[in-house]
């Protein structure tokens, strides 16, 4: 099971040590700025890819981060790179937008599953030994004090719905889940992240859906499940689809849209 949390804004209360009202929600005002403090406690503890070939040779990638500390990791951004034997990026350059996602939050010790999926170069297309290894890699723009879903910082967890996953000959295809949202009120959606294992459990790619799912981040649990859909051509024939852990991306709010290189793409 993947655990992961996020935070929403009900009552306009700003003090970080403040108590809610009884029965109410306090307000949680993450920080603005520029990334403050180590990002070390963010770790990846588990990792794995495999190469699709296809009209555009898709490198599926997924891992497990945990975060070690006893603080929440907010807004960890997440870098995806393919390298070749040089440690030169082999990423289609209509990719480069991809390479980036952001996890609006990690609780202490929680563990997230964080997937991607880029096409190589035109040039690495052919060449079988093109990639030599991938790049995963996480900076944490704050750290938060930890709390609970009636301070805004409750847990989402996801649960698989067995034998309901499909996958198309290309490589796209989709997961169903349920989630159980801790929080007291709702939350904004800013997309899905999978891994795919094959049938030993080794991990084997990844994807991210942008699309937020439509229950996730409502409090309480689905009443009916939800899809976690990858249109990159990323699922491998190896993956046992039941197999498949799901992260849903639920923030305080959404952030403006950002033209920067490196910006996430959710």
């Amino acid at each position: 099971m993947i655990v992961v949390a996020a935070a929403v804004a009900v009552f306009l209360v700003r003090g970080g040590d403040d108590e809610p009202a009884a029965g109410g929600c306090r307000l949680v005002t993450p920080p603005s700025g520029a990334p403050i403090g180590p990002s070390s406690g963010v770790m990846v503890v588990e990792q794995g890819y495999t190469r699709i070939p296809s009209s555009g040779t898709v490198v599926s990638m997924g891992a497990v981060l945990q975060n070690t500390t006893d603080k929440v990791a907010y807004r960890t951004r997440v870098k995806f790179d393919v390298l070749n034997a040089a440690g030169t990026s082999v990423v289609w350059q209509k990719h480069h937008t991809f390479m980036v996602q952001e996890i609006p939050v990690i609780l202490p010790g929680a563990k997230v599953a964080v997937g991607d999926a880029l096409a190589l170069t035109e040039s690495a297309r052919p060449d079988p030994g093109a990639v030599a290894r991938v790049s995963i890699t996480a900076t944490v723009s704050r750290w938060l004090n930890a709390g609970d879903g009636n301070k805004g910082l409750g847990a989402v967890t996801t649960k698989l719905v067995a034998d309901k996953g499909q996958r198309d000959a290309d490589g796209s295809g989709s997961v169903s889940f349920n989630t159980n949202n801790a929080n007291c009120a709702q939350m904004v959606g800013r997309g899905t992240s999978m891994i795919f294992r094959d049938p030993a459990g080794k991990i084997v790619g990844g994807s991210l859906s942008t699309e937020p799912a439509l229950s996730a981040c409502k409090p309480g649990s689905t009443t009916s499940p939800d899809l976690a859909i990858s249109t990159l051509r990323s699922i491998p024939e190896t993956a046992d689809l039941n197999k498949t852990e799901v992260t849903a991306y639920c923030d305080f709010n959404r952030p403006p849209r950002s033209t920067e290189r490196g910006a996430p793409i959710n």
